[in-house]
C-alpha cells in the first residue's frame, strides 16, 4: 500500500477509489498512478463526493426510476416484437429520450385525444370574435367539458416632469422592475437625469411605458388612474415614431406595452406587441453576442454598453417564454439561435438605494441573492429554456405523437423540471415547508411561481384525462404538489408585499393552481386561489376576467 506524504494534514486525509480499478488512496497524497490504470495509459481518477450536499428530493428520485423503468419495459417489448414491429418502434422514438410502456391501439387513440385537447382550442372572446388559446394558455381553467360563455379618448400627456411622473416611476422600480430586466435601471436613470438629447437607453415612449406600468401596482387610488393615461401616451409615441427607427428603447416600450395590455386582458393586442419587440430585437442583432460586434458598432463603447445589450436580449428571452406560457402560443425566440454570453452582476451606480426593489432596502450581501436580481434572471434562463422545449416538443398541432413518443417526451419534461429544482443554488431554493419563508424576495417568489405553474400546464391534461392508471397518478402528483407550493407562494406575497403590488405571473399561477384544485383539492384552496384573483384584479385586469369567467362556469 502506498505511504502517505507526511506533510498532508491529517484533516485533508481521504480515501477515493479510482473510478476505473477500485485502487483506492489518499486524498492529497504523492503517490504513483496504479499499475492497472499505467498499463492501460490511462489517468487515475479519483471523484469526490460531497457528503454535505443536500441530497435528492424522493419526488426527484421516483422520476428517476420512472425512467429506468420506462427503459426496462421498452426493452423487453423491443425483445419480444417482430422484425418489423421492432423497426417501427426504434424509428419512434428519440434517440436521446427514453420510451415508456408501448401503448396498444386504444391507448394511442387516448393519447392523441389528449394532444388533441391540448393543443387546439379555438373560442369566442368578449367581443364575440374567434381567438385561439394554446395548451398552457391561462383561458384554459376548464379541461373536462365546461361551458363558457374604452377605449377613452386618447389623452395628451403634457410634461414628463413633477411629483407624478416621480412616483410612477419610484413604484415601478420598488415593485415591477425584478420581472423587467430587460430595462437597465442605471442607464436609463442616468440618461433620464442628465442629457436626454443623445441618450441611447432613454425615450419619452419609454418613460411613459414605465410609468404606466408603476402607476398600475402604487398603493394610491389616485395615482393608479394616472396609468391609462401614461399608457396612451407612450402607445401614442411609438406608434408614430418607434416602427420606423428601431432602437433599444423601442424594443423596451413595446415589451413594456405587451405585457400591460395581456394584464389587463388584451391578450392579441399584448401578442403583437411582443411579436414587434422580439423582432426588433433581431433586427438589432440583440441575438448576437455584443463582444462579437465592438468592431462594428461605435455605440458599443464601454463593458456597461456590451452588458446591456446582453440584459436586453436574456430579458426578452425569459419575457418570450413567460409571454408564451400565458397564452400558449409558440415562442418567438430560441435558445441555439442566439450566441448571447451569460449575464454579469455589475455594481450600483450612486445613489441607487432609492430605486432598489422591494425587499432590497438597505440590505446587503446577507439577502437571498444579495442586492441583485440578476442571480435570480440567470436561473431563470434555464427554466425557461425547458419551457421551450415544453412549446416545441409537446404542444405543436402538426406533431402527431403517439402514446409512446408522447410519455417519453412528457417523462423527459417532467425530469428536466425537476434536475432544474434540484439544481438551484442555496439562494435560490425554496420549500413550503421551509421556515425563512417570509424573507424571500420578490424575484424568487416570481420563480418558483412560474415553475409551478409550468409543471402543472405540462402535466394537467394527464392528470384528468390520461389513459394509463401510473401516469394518472404520477402526473396528479406533480400537479397537486405544484398547486400547494404556489398557494403557499400566494400566501407569502400577500402577507409580505400586498397583491396589489403583485406581478403578472402570480395572476397565471392562480388561475393553473385552481385548476388543480377544482378537481383535485379541497373547497377550501379553490376559495382562496378565487379570492387571491379578486386581490389582484385591482392591478391587473386579466384577474378579473379570470375570476368572471370561472365563477360562470357550471358542469355540461
Amino acid at each position: 500500500m502506498p505511504q502517505q506524504s507526511p506533510d498532508v494534514p491529517s484533516k485533508h486525509r481521504r480515501r477515493l477509489s479510482c473510478k476505473r480499478c477500485q485502487y483506492r488512496k489518499f486524498k492529497c497524497s504523492r503517490t504513483e498512478p496504479c499499475g492497472k490504470c499505467m498499463a492501460a495509459d490511462v489517468k487515475c481518477e479519483y471523484p469526490v463526493i460531497d457528503r454535505k450536499r443536500t441530497p435528492a428530493s424522493s419526488e426527484y428520485a421516483l422520476s428517476l426510476e420512472r425512467r429506468v423503468q420506462s427503459l426496462e419495459s421498452f426493452i423487453t417489448s423491443l425483445r419480444n416484437a417482430s422484425h418489423k414491429e421492432r423497426e417501427r418502434m426504434l424509428l419512434s422514438v428519440p434517440a436521446d429520450q427514453l420510451p415508456n410502456l408501448p401503448a396498444d391501439d386504444q391507448g394511442q387513440r387516448e393519447a392523441l385525444k389528449i394532444h388533441e385537447r391540448s393543443s387546439t382550442n379555438l373560442e369566442l372572446d368578449l367581443d364575440g370574435s374567434l381567438i385561439f388559446h394554446g395548451a398552457t394558455s391561462i383561458y384554459r381553467v376548464e379541461s373536462h367539458g365546461y361551458s363558457q360563455s374604452r377605449r377613452n379618448p386618447l389623452l395628451s400627456w403634457a410634461g414628463s416632469e413633477g411629483d407624478v411622473v416621480i412616483r410612477a416611476l419610484t413604484d415601478f422600480f420598488r415593485w415591477q422592475y425584478p420581472y423587467f430586466m430587460f430595462v437597465y435601471r442605471e442607464a436609463f436613470l442616468r440618461d433620464h437625469f442628465g442629457d436626454r438629447k443623445d441618450s441611447k437607453y432613454w425615450s419619452a415612449a419609454l418613460l411613459m411605458a414605465l410609468c404606466a406600468l408603476g402607476a398600475m401596482v402604487a398603493s394610491d387610488d389616485k395615482q393608479r388612474r394616472f396609468s391609462e393615461q401614461f399608457f396612451l401616451a407612450a402607445e401614442s409615441i411609438i406608434m408614430v415614431s418607434g416602427l420606423a427607427k428601431p432602437s433599444i428603447p423601442t424594443v423596451q416600450t413595446f415589451l413594456c406595452l405587451a405585457f400591460y395590455e395581456i394584464g389587463r386582458g388584451n391578450l392579441s393586442k399584448g401578442w403583437s406587441f411582443s411579436g414587434i419587440a422580439f423582432r426588433m430585437a433581431q433586427d438589432l442583432g440583440l441575438q448576437r453576442d455584443p463582444d462579437n460586434w465592438v468592431p462594428h458598432d461605435p455605440s458599443l463603447g464601454t463593458h456597461e454598453d456590451g452588458e446591456i445589450r446582453r440584459r436586453i436580449y436574456w430579458g426578452c428571452y425569459n419575457s418570450d417564454k413567460l409571454i408564451s406560457l400565458i397564452l400558449g402560443r409558440p415562442v418567438h425566440l430560441v435558445y441555439d439561435a442566439a450566441e448571447v454570453d451569460a449575464l454579469k452582476i455589475l455594481p450600483d451606480g450612486p445613489a441607487m438605494e432609492y430605486w432598489r426593489p422591494v425587499g432590497f432596502e438597505g440590505n446587503g450581501g446577507d439577502t437571498m441573492g444579495g442586492i441583485s436580481n440578476i442571480p435570480f434572471v440567470q436561473e431563470q434562463i434555464r427554466l425557461s429554456r425547458i419551457v421551450e422545449s415544453m412549446m416545441t416538443v409537446l404542444f405543436p398541432i402538426r406533431i402527431n405523437q403517439d402514446a409512446i413518443s408522447r410519455t417519453s417526451n412528457l417523462d423527459k419534461l417532467n425530469l428536466e423540471l425537476l434536475r432544474w429544482y434540484e439544481s438551484l443554488p442555496t439562494f435560490a431554493k425554496w420549500t413550503r415547508w421551509d421556515t425563512t419563508n417570509l424573507n424571500a424576495v420578490p424575484g424568487l417568489i416570481a420563480l418558483h411561481l412560474f415553475y409551478n405553474s409550468a409543471r402543472i400546464a405540462l402535466n394537467h391534461d394527464n392528470a384528468v384525462a390520461g389513459h394509463d392508471e401510473t401516469e394518472r397518478n404520477s402526473a396528479c402528483q406533480y400537479c397537486t404538489t405544484s398547486a400547494q407550493n404556489i398557494i403557499t407562494l400566494v400566501r407569502t406575497y400577500r402577507v409580505k408585499y400586498d397583491l396589489r403590488h403583485s406581478p403578472l405571473v402570480l395572476v397565471y399561477a392562480c388561475v393553473q393552481a385552481i385548476r388543480v384544485v377544482s378537481t383535485l383539492g379541497t373547497p377550501e384552496e379553490e376559495e382562496y386561489l378565487t379570492q387571491a384573483l379578486g386581490e389582484c384584479s385591482g392591478t391587473w385586469a386579466l384577474a378579473s376576467q379570470m375570476q368572471l369567467r370561472l365563477a360562470t362556469m357550471s358542469p355540461q
